[in-house]
């Protein structure tokens, strides 16, 4: 049976329990649209499933079947799956399917509504946690290849506060390191990020999910810093790059400047309209670099007001990214000839 069929079959047993009446051959086939032949099948399918089944016919000699519908197991509803659904909704209305994006909310407050009152007060907690945690990002264009068990073990040390102890290999390196981390989210863009603090250090630090080869899930639990959301985490940053904020003004061409309205550039943008039709975007944010990279990207239709030193800004990112992937590799390389140092025989 199709799965098409497998529906109509269900949604059939639904109608033999909601009828008083019951349900004639006729009755299917007004609803399915199916032939005699069709009903018949249908209703010996339905009856299979139903159980205290009774039959009864008319005045008119037509039989009725009533009964009740089959028992489905209880929905085994968690908060990974609320968060799906969640995700999908803001995925359809960033791509403006508003009205989808509503009903598959509702969807997941109905299915969460049906729950008993102990697992809501376990599912909501987490669920709120999980969508803080992770913003979720759809981009075209070349991706990293991401582990999808690096990526489930770090989530779940982010639902339990629990440090994770993972192999990471940074930028330039050719061997991975021993890191304690204490997860509290992921930023999604061209190169996904985790979000997280060394282990007995102050402050946040991002590192790349195609970098992270191992994870393991410590008993150690961590105090989740009371001041952090992934929200308020991310509004510091134009893209991924960790910097201190500035101030941001980007002036755009009147032949541009509609085409850059429909833009989200940061999410405290302001936009003002100017007498000529050039748009001016106000924001303040770090990542001198990204937004360069994004600025090329529109050619001589936008000017950079403020900061006037932004490409400065940019040179700088670069050559301190420049400088500690060299670092790494002589680090790397040190460390690897040390190793070859132990392992090398002594003379008797």
């Amino acid at each position: 049976m199709s799965y098409g069929k497998a529906v109509e079959v269900l949604q059939l047993c639904q109608m033999m329990a909601a009828r008083h009446q019951g349900v004639t051959l006729q009755d299917i086939m007004d609803r399915f649209g199916v032939s005699r032949r069709t009903a018949e099948r249908m209703r010996d399918a339905a009856l299979v499933l139903m159980h205290d089944v009774t039959c009864w016919r008319d005045e008119e000699g037509r039989k009725h079947w009533r009964g009740h519908a089959p028992a489905l197991p209880p929905l085994d509803v968690g908060a990974q799956d609320m968060a799906l659904l969640h995700s999908a909704a803001e995925m359809f209305a960033q791509i403006g399917r508003q009205k989808d994006a509503d009903r598959l909310r509702a969807l997941a407050d109905n299915l969460l509504a049906r729950e008993e009152a102990v697992k809501r007060q376990r599912v909501e907690p987490d669920l709120e946690l999980l969508l803080e945690a992770e913003g979720l990002a759809s981009r075209p264009g070349p991706r990293v290849r991401i582990s999808a068990e690096v990526v489930d073990a770090l989530r779940e040390a982010i639902l339990m506060s629990r440090r994770a102890r993972v192999h990471y290999r940074a930028r330039g390196y050719r061997r991975s390191v021993p890191l304690l981390l204490e997860p509290h989210g992921f930023l999604y863009g061209l190169r996904p990020y985790l979000v997280a603090r060394p282990a007995g250090r102050e402050g946040f630090r991002h590192y790349r999910l195609q970098g992270v080869e191992t994870v393991e899930i410590t008993d150690e639990p961590f105090t989740r810093d009371g001041e952090f959301t992934i929200t308020r985490h991310a509004r510091r940053c134009f893209g991924t790059f960790l910097e201190e904020p500035f101030d941001v003004v980007w002036r755009f061409r009147p032949e541009a400047a509609p085409d850059a309205a429909e833009f989200v550039f940061h999410p405290d943008q302001k936009m003002h309209w100017l007498e000529d039709g050039s748009l001016e975007v106000r924001f303040r944010a770090g990542g001198a670099l990204e937004m360069v990279w994004h600025l090329v990207t529109w050619g001589d239709a936008v000017e950079v007001i403020k900061p006037t030193d932004l490409f400065e800004r940019a040179e700088k990112s670069r050559r301190n990214l420049a400088a500690a992937t060299s670092r790494e590799w002589a680090n790397d390389r040190a460390a690897e000839q040390a190793r070859a140092e132990v392992r090398r025989p002594t003379k008797a």
